[in-house]
C-alpha cells in the first residue's frame, strides 16, 4: 500500500496499534480543519494520517506514531458537534519535520515497517523462541482456553511465521491496558513484542493458578518451571506495566520528600490511578491531583541571607528615609540572626498609595535570599480563593497560599498578602476567616487547602500583608499582625527620591543612559507641585516617564541627527505635559476665605491628605424649626459630626443667652463626586455654623482637625502628618490640632514643623476663641454687629 511521505497529524488520548481498528470521536469546532480535508479527499482510494499519542505532545523527538487508513467517517446525529473516525493501523512511522502548523498540522513523516524477524545471533533467537513456545504450553494448561483456540495455536506453531502467532495472541488473549498498546507502540523490533507477549502470560497464569487454588488451601503454588523461567525478573511479572507519564508522577512521588502518612495517602491514590481506565473522566483529575501534590516542596527550602550590613545596604539603595520602617525590619533580621528558629511576627505595611509598600517587602526578600511571591487580595469575596475547592467541584483548583507555594518551588519563600483590606466577604464564605489560620502561628503548621485536603506546613513562609487603611482590615486578622505605617512623603522628600531613583531608574528602563538628560530641579518641583496631588511618588514617576517619551520620539524622528543633550526646563515643561493640573495657591482655599459660613478643614484619605471646605447655609422654612441638610457624598460618622456640632451650639446659645430662632441649615463639602467620612471634621463643621449664624466670617488660612464629643471636647485623630504637609502644601501656616496628637509631630520633618505654627487644643471654646476676629467673648455679647466685629 503506497502511503505518503506528508501526513495529517492529530494528538489522541487512545493509543492506535497497526492491525488494530481504532474509533476516534473528535469536535467539529476543534477539528473543523480536518474534518474539510477528509471530506475533500474522500474520492481518493485511501485516505491517511498520522496519529500519536497525546502524553507525547510535548517532546520534541524520536516521536512515534501509527499511519491510520480512514474507513469511514461517522457523523453523530444525537450530538452534531461531534463526529467519529474509524481508522484502521497500517505501519509505525517517526515524525519528521513540520510542513505547517495552521490551519492543519502537516508534517513530514519515515515509516517504520512491521517488524516480520527476530534479531540477534541464532543462539538468542533459538533461547527465546523456545521461552515463548514453554510460556504458552504452560498457559493453555492452566487458563483453559477453548479447544477451537488450542487447535489455532498449534496450526500457526506448525504452519505460520513467529509475527503472526504473536499478532495473534495480542488480539485473541491478552488485554490490553492503555499502559501496554503505548508500550507496544514504541516496540523496537520483534523480540520486543514477543518478550511483552511473554511477560504478559507468565503473568497471567500465575492469576489464573492463584484464583483456582488459593480458596481450597490458603496458599498459592506456582508451577516451579514457571517460577525458574521468571528468575531474577520475577518482580516484573508481578507489577503492571505503567506509562512513560505515570513513571514520571511516580518518581516525582519518591522524590518529594513528603512525610510518611502523606506519602502512604498520595501512594493509595497513585494506585488507583493506575488501575483507571484513561477514558474515566475522573482519569484527567486525579492524575493532575497527584502531580500537583507531588510537585508541592515539602522539604525544599532556600538558604536565607542572615547578614545585617547586607540588609541595611539594600534597604538604603531602594528606598529613601523610612527610618522607623528600615530599623524595625533591621531588628527582625537581627532577631533572626539569634535564633534563626524563632518565629518572627507578621509584618503588616500600612499607608496610602506609591510610598513603597510592596518594593520594601521585595527588598526583605532580596537581602534574606528568599524567593518573593505576591498574592493580590484585592477584590477577593470568597472563602475558597484562599483555602482552595474540594475536588467534587468542576473546575476545582488550590487556593492561593498553596499556588504561591508550589509557584516559589520552596517552603521558605516571603509571601506578600496585597491589598488585605480590599477583601469583603461574598455569599460564598469570608477569606478573612480562611487567613486566620495561615496567619496564626499556633495553626499554620498543618495548613489543609480544602483541594489538597492534606495538611501541609506553611510556618517558614513568612508572610508580610499590605494595606490603604487599618480601619478596613477586619480586628482579627490585625491581631494576628504588627502594625507598621508608612506616611507620605513630603515635597524634599519627592525631590531627593526622584533625583537619587526614579530618574536613573526610568532613563535606564528607556535605554537612554548615554544620553545627556538633564531634568532641572524646578521642574521636578514644577511636577510635584502643579501635575500631582499624592503621598507617594507613583504618579510623579509616571510624569518623569512622559518627559522620556517626548525625548524617544525626538530621537526617532531626527535619526541620525540625535542631539545628544537634552535640558528639561519649567517651560519645555509645559510643551511636554500642557496645562497645569492643580494650582500651587489652592484657589479654592483663597476664594473661601472672608466668606460667612466657610471653614477650612483637613482631611485623610487613602491617598494621603488633602483640604476640604466647609459651607453652610441657612434654609428658611416657616414650617420646621431644626432641619438639618448634608450634601457632598458625606458617609454616617459625618452625618453623626454635624448633629453633634448642632446639638452643641444650642447648649452653647441656651447657656450665654444668645437667640437663634430658626436653625434650619445646609452643610455642604465640595467636590460632591468623592465620597467622604471619617470622625476629624467636629471642629470644623462647628466653626463653619457658627460663622453662619453669627454672621461672622472665620481668621482666614487657617486649617483645623479634630472630632468633638457632646461636651464639646476635641479627641483625638489620626493621619495627622498627612493632613498638615496637605495644609502646607496648599499655603497655609497656621494649623489647630487636638492637644493629643501633639505626640505625632515628630513625624514631621523639622524645617516643615518650624514654617508652621501648629495650635493644639483641647476644647471647642479654645478653637473658637482663635478662628473667630474677637475672640470667645464676642460669641457671648449678641449686641455687637458684624462691622464691629470686622474691624476687630
Amino acid at each position: 500500500m503506497d502511503i505518503p511521505n506528508e501526513l495529517p497529524i492529530i494528538y489522541t488520548t487512545k493509543v492506535l496499534i497497526p492491525g488494530y481498528i481504532l474509533k476516534i470521536r473528535l469536535q467539529v469546532a476543534n477539528y473543523s480543519n480536518l474534518l474539510n480535508y477528509l471530506q475533500t479527499n474522500c474520492d481518493s482510494k485511501s485516505i491517511h494520517i498520522g496519529i500519536i499519542p497525546e502524553s507525547d505532545s510535548d517532546k520534541a523527538v524520536n516521536i512515534i506514531g501509527t499511519v491510520g487508513q480512514v474507513l469511514s467517517i461517522i457523523r453523530v446525529d444525537s450530538v452534531p458537534e461531534d463526529f467519529v473516525l474509524v481508522t484502521e493501523g497500517i505501519c509505525r512511522f517517526k515524525l519528521d519535520e513540520t510542513i505547517s502548523e495552521k490551519p492543519l498540522q502537516i508534517n513530514k513523516i519515515i515509516t517504520i515497517e512491521n517488524f516480520k524477524n527476530l534479531q540477534g545471533n541464532e543462539k538468542t533467537i533459538h533461547e527465546l523462541h523456545a521461552e515463548f513456545s514453554k510460556v504458552v504450553n504452560d498457559f493453555l494448561t492452566y487458563s483453559e482456553p477453548s479447544v477451537f483456540a488450542r487447535d489455532t495455536l498449534k496450526i500457526l506453531f506448525n504452519k505460520t511465521p513467529l509475527y503472526q502467532t504473536v499478532d495473534f495472541l495480542l488480539k485473541t488473549f491478552i488485554r490490553l491496558t492503555p499502559a501496554d498498546a503505548y508500550e507496544i507502540l514504541r516496540a523496537t523490533s520483534l523480540n520486543h513484542l514477543v518478550r511483552f507477549v511473554i511477560n504478559w502470560l507468565k503473568r497471567e497464569t500465575i492469576n489464573e493458578h492463584k484464583c483456582s487454588k488459593s480458596e481450597k488451601t490458603g496458599l498459592v503454588p506456582v508451577p516451579s518451571t514457571l517460577l525458574n523461567s521468571i528468575g531474577a525478573n520475577r518482580s516484573i511479572f508481578l507489577k503492571k506495566p505503567i506509562s512513560q507519564e505515570l513513571n514520571q508522577i511516580q518518581l516525582a512521588i519518591k522524590d518529594s520528600g513528603m512525610p510518611t502518612s502523606i506519602h502512604k495517602m498520595i501512594m493509595k491514590e497513585f494506585k488507583r490511578l493506575c488501575e483507571m481506565n484513561t477514558s474515566n473522566p475522573d482519569y484527567s483529575v486525579s492524575i493532575n491531583y497527584i502531580s500537583y501534590v507531588a510537585n508541592l516542596p515539602w522539604n525544599k527550602r532556600t538558604n536565607e541571607t542572615l547578614d545585617l550590613e547586607k540588609a541595611k545596604n539594600v534597604l538604603k539603595s531602594n528606598h529613601y528615609g523610612m527610618e522607623k520602617v528600615k530599623n524595625r525590619i533591621l531588628q527582625f533580621i537581627a532577631v533572626k540572626i539569634l535564633n534563626p528558629d524563632r518565629r518572627g511576627p507578621i509584618l503588616c505595611f500600612i499607608g496610602p498609595p506609591g510610598v513603597g509598600k510592596t518594593s520594601i517587602a521585595k527588598a526583605i526578600a532580596t537581602s534574606l535570599n528568599r524567593t518573593f511571591k505576591r498574592i493580590s487580595l484585592g477584590g477577593i469575596n470568597s472563602y475558597s480563593d484562599i483555602k482552595g475547592h474540594r475536588r467534587t467541584y468542576v473546575g476545582a483548583m488550590p487556593g492561593c497560599i498553596i499556588q504561591a507555594v508550589h509557584q516559589a518551588k520552596t517552603n521558605n519563600p516571603i509571601i506578600l498578602l496585597d491589598e488585605i483590606d480590599k477583601m469583603y466577604k461574598g455569599s460564598s464564605g469570608d477569606p478573612a476567616a480562611a487567613l486566620l489560620e495561615v496567619l496564626d502561628p499556633e495553626q499554620n503548621n498543618s495548613f489543609v487547602d480544602s483541594y489538597i485536603n492534606l495538611p501541609f506546613d506553611v510556618s517558614q513562609v513568612m508572610f508580610i500583608s499590605t494595606a490603604n487603611s487599618a480601619a478596613n482590615i477586619p480586628q482579627t486578622l490585625r491581631d494576628r499582625m504588627e502594625i507598621i505605617y508608612l506616611e507620605g512623603y513630603t515635597q524634599e522628600e519627592k525631590m531627593q527620591i526622584a533625583e537619587i531613583y526614579l530618574i536613573p531608574k526610568i532613563l535606564k528602563d528607556h535605554n537612554m543612559n548615554e544620553l545627556q538628560i538633564f531634568i532641572c530641579k524646578n521642574t521636578i518641583k514644577d511636577i510635584i507641585q502643579k501635575y500631582t496631588k499624592e503621598s507617594g511618588v507613583r504618579e510623579l514617576q509616571r510624569k518623569l516617564e512622559v518627559i522620556c517619551h517626548y525625548i524617544a520620539v525626538d530621537i526617532v524622528e531626527n535619526g541620525d541627527k540625535i542631539i545628544k543633550n537634552y535640558v528639561i526646563t519649567p517651560e519645555l515643561l509645559l510643551n511636554i505635559l500642557d496645562s497645569e493640573l492643580y494650582n500651587v495657591k489652592n484657589a479654592l482655599v483663597e476664594e473661601s476665605c472672608n466668606r460667612i459660613g466657610v471653614a477650612i478643614g483637613m482631611a485623610w484619605s487613602p491617598v494621603g491628605g488633602k483640604v476640604q471646605i466647609i459651607e453652610a447655609t441657612k434654609l428658611y422654612s416657616s414650617k420646621e424649626k431644626n432641619r438639618l441638610v448634608l450634601t457632598g457624598l458625606a458617609g454616617q460618622t459625618l452625618k453623626e459630626s454635624v448633629l453633634i456640632a448642632q446639638h452643641w451650639i444650642q447648649s452653647f446659645v441656651k447657656k450665654n443667652e444668645v437667640n437663634i430662632d430658626n436653625f434650619c441649615v445646609h452643610v455642604h463639602l465640595p467636590t460632591g463626586g468623592i465620597p467622604k467620612d471619617g470622625p476629624s471634621a467636629g471642629i470644623t463643621i462647628v466653626c463653619a455654623l457658627i460663622s453662619l449664624f453669627w454672621k461672622i466670617p472665620l481668621r482666614p488660612m487657617i486649617a483645623m482637625t479634630g472630632e468633638i464629643s457632646l461636651n464639646g471636647y476635641v479627641l483625638p485623630v489620626g493621619g495627622v502628618k498627612e493632613k498638615i504637609l496637605a495644609a502646607y502644601n496648599s499655603n497655609i501656616r497656621t494649623v489647630i490640632i487636638p492637644d493629643h496628637n501633639m505626640k505625632d509631630l515628630k513625624t514631621i520633618p523639622n524645617n516643615i514643623r518650624e514654617d508652621l505654627n501648629i495650635i493644639p487644643v483641647k476644647h471647642l471654646e479654645e478653637v473658637l476663641d482663635i478662628v473667630i476676629p474677637g475672640g470667645l467673648a464676642i460669641l457671648k455679647n449678641p449686641s455687637v454687629t458684624t462691622m464691629e466685629i470686622c474691624k476687630l
